[in-house]
């Protein structure tokens, strides 16, 4: 019998919450985000989602992925004030930490509502994006770290996200997962199913007649790697030049470090942090705090 996920409260401490995630590829933490917020969020997404059609193009592969019935956009800080908020998260910022071993930023913020008779997604792991980090299996560098919010309840009827814990130590990641080994991420509104790339997951069954299921995935992923979101065009300076210092950096206006510190060595512009071709220029003197440098090839550190 597959084991439950685990339930914290977000008053908990965030070294008991990593951990349980690093043992079981994912918990649930409830009350994520503020009511308040939720309903921000809510609101300002809905809005757009009214305006988006369900499906995707694309090919066959992508267009059985993404569902049928599921409306899915990107640019969520663009399109919704009040998603700066769960970017600047701090049990996000926490947990990146601790687990990349360099500079990180946003992968996605994707906003998936799943309609009724929607069925379930293929399983997958999210660090199947970069095959070259997927084949070193369990023992390769933490690549994706990613969170489900839940602005409404997630239920077993309208399509919660299915988990088989414990998939991120399985030797072989060639090894497809059955659907029995698989757990619902049963969540009340607000709350957030955090969960490793490693992990094998996917949306679920929606099968009501008449509820869609309104969540928002969200993801960092290491400074070396491509993200899915081309987050300085979805979300353009003019916009993200008001936010928070550290948001920007997740969005891109900052350069990367790799090894030194106070060299950032990749995404820059004319060698130079990125942040110092942008006009207006930042209101701060921003550098990433915390995290860990590794030695480049043939330097010991």
């Amino acid at each position: 019998m597959t084991t439950p996920l685990a339930h914290f409260d977000i008053t908990d401490d965030p070294q008991r919450i990593i951990a349980q995630i690093n043992a079981d590829g994912g918990v649930i933490v409830e009350n994520f985000i503020s009511d308040d917020l939720r309903r921000q969020l809510l609101s300002e997404l809905s809005a757009h989602a009214e305006r988006t059609e369900a499906g995707s193009d694309g090919g066959v592969v992508k267009q059985s992925f993404c569902g049928a019935r599921t409306k899915r956009f990107t640019g969520l800080a663009r399109r919704s004030p009040a998603f700066v908020n769960v970017i600047d998260h701090d049990l996000l910022h926490a947990w990146a930490k601790a687990g990349f071993q360099t500079d990180y930023w946003i992968n996605t913020g994707q906003a998936i509502f799943i309609g009724p008779g929607e069925p379930g997604q293929y399983l997958h792991r999210d660090v199947g994006n970069w095959p070259i980090v997927h084949s070193l299996g369990k023992d390769g560098p933490e690549a994706i770290l990613s969170i489900m919010l839940a602005l409404d309840d997630f239920t077993e009827e309208n399509g919660a996200t299915r988990v088989v814990p414990g998939s991120h130590r399985w030797d072989d990641f060639n090894v497809e997962a059955d659907a029995a080994e698989t757990v619902g991420a049963v969540m009340p509104a607000g709350s957030a199913l955090m969960y490793t790339g490693k992990t094998i997951h996917g949306g679920g069954a929606n099968t009501t007649t008449d509820q869609w299921r309104f969540g928002v995935h969200f993801s960092f992923t290491l400074g070396q790697l491509t993200p899915e979101e081309a987050h300085t065009v979805t979300v353009p300076w003019e916009i993200a030049k008001d936010f928070p210092e550290r948001v920007q950096h997740m969005l891109g206006y900052h350069s990367h470090r790799t090894f030194l510190p106070d060299w950032p060595i990749l995404w820059t512009y004319d060698y130079r942090n990125v942040r110092d071709s942008l006009s207006p220029a930042p209101s701060g003197d921003y550098e990433p705090a915390g995290g860990k440098m590794l030695a480049p090839m043939g330097v010991s550190s």
